[in-house]
This record gives structure tokens, sequence and C-alpha cells, in this order.
């Protein structure tokens, strides 16, 4: 087994799905992480008027930091990168990443849909210098996904009215899962995942 086989069969120890992108002077692995009824990762809550993930905080960070001493072990750089959602400027698009990494493809909630988990997938990431070799397709490109074949359930849930087009967000500080948006902390507590929940993927 080559070094790529062996990283992603230690990342798979952790995670649900795994992959690799190239980036300049490195490589990204593409971590998901199936959010479960059992293992809430969308847990959240306001302390000090600041949202806390807290599912995120119990259940991925030790998964984040077994993976990056695992690689530290073996000589090699290893960072997460530590934003998430759809952040704004030149921050990494994680879905983005994740379709090319070959995880899976994006539905018209421009979630990405995994075999199993559907849209509940939860993703995070990792810079590192380890000699790996990509997965998956390594571009991006918005395509019909067989999964949403005449399914329009989360374009006609949207509250904020914010998948206009299939796949793209139009305007992202629209969407509730957006944590830089000041529309989460009226809407925290709510159904605001409609996009998410009504999905039959994965269900």
């Amino acid at each position: 087994m080559d070094i790529t086989g062996e990283i992603l069969e230690q990342a798979m120890r952790f995670f649900d799905s795994a992959g690799v992108v190239a980036e300049k002077g490195g490589v990204v692995l593409i971590l998901g992480l199936g959010s479960t009824p059992e293992r809430d990762l969308d847990e959240m809550a306001l302390e000090g008027g600041r949202l806390r993930l807290q599912g995120w905080v119990r259940h991925v960070k030790p998964r984040l930091i077994a993976l990056m001493g695992l690689l530290r072990e073996r000589g090699f750089e290893a960072e997460p990168v530590p934003r998430w959602g759809y952040p704004s400027g030149d921050v990494m698009q994680l879905k983005r990443m994740a379709v090319m990494a070959g995880l899976g493809g994006q539905g018209k909630n421009t979630l990405v849909l995994h075999p199993k988990f559907g849209p509940w997938l939860r993703l995070a990431a990792m810079r590192s210098n380890a000699p790996l070799t990509p997965t998956g397709p390594g571009i991006y490109e918005h395509r019909e996904n067989p999964l949403c074949h005449s399914c329009d359930a989360c374009i006609n849930i949207c509250p904020v009215e914010g998948l206009l087009e299939p796949y793209r967000l139009l305007d992202p500080a629209r969407c509730l899962v957006n944590v830089e948006s000041e529309l989460v902390q009226d809407k925290l507590g709510s159904c605001y995942m409609g996009c998410v929940t009504t999905c039959p993927v994965g269900r």
C-alpha cells in the first residue's frame, strides 16, 4: 500500500469519508463525518451572545487532533482549516473541495450528498505537506446530481428563498446555516435546516 492509501486508511479510522485535493505547496485532506441522532454534529447553543458549535467540538475536533498527531508522528506537517460553512472572501470552500476529492456530488441544496449519509455529512479539512496523490475528479463542476432527479423539496422549503438556482447560493450570506450571518441568532432552535431535513437522500 502506498502512502496515500496508508494515510486515507488512518483517516477512515476517525471519519466516514476522506479524500485528497492538491494545493499549491501541498495537499488538503478533506474529511467527512456523518451527523446522526446519537452523534449530532449540528448541536449549537448561544453562550455569551456567541454561537458555540457544541456537536462539532465534541465529536469532530478530537478526531482532527488524533489524525494530525498521526501525520506529525510520521514527520509531516498537519494543520486544520479553521473556517467552515459559507465563508466569504478567499477562504476555502469545503463543499467544492469535497466534490473535487470524490466524497460525493452536490445536490440542489448545494450540500454534498453522501451515498450513506446524504446531506448529513459534515466536512472538515487539514493542510499537509505529505506526498499524497489526489483522489476524485480533481476539478469542480456544476452537474446534475442523479439523486436529485425530479425533486425540489429543498428549494421549495427554503425560508429565505436562497436556493434560487440549483447548486449555487446566489447570496450565501442569506443562508441560515451560515454562522457568520446575524439571521442565525433569530432562528437558532427553530427548523432552519429544512434543506437538510426534507432531503430524501440518506434519510
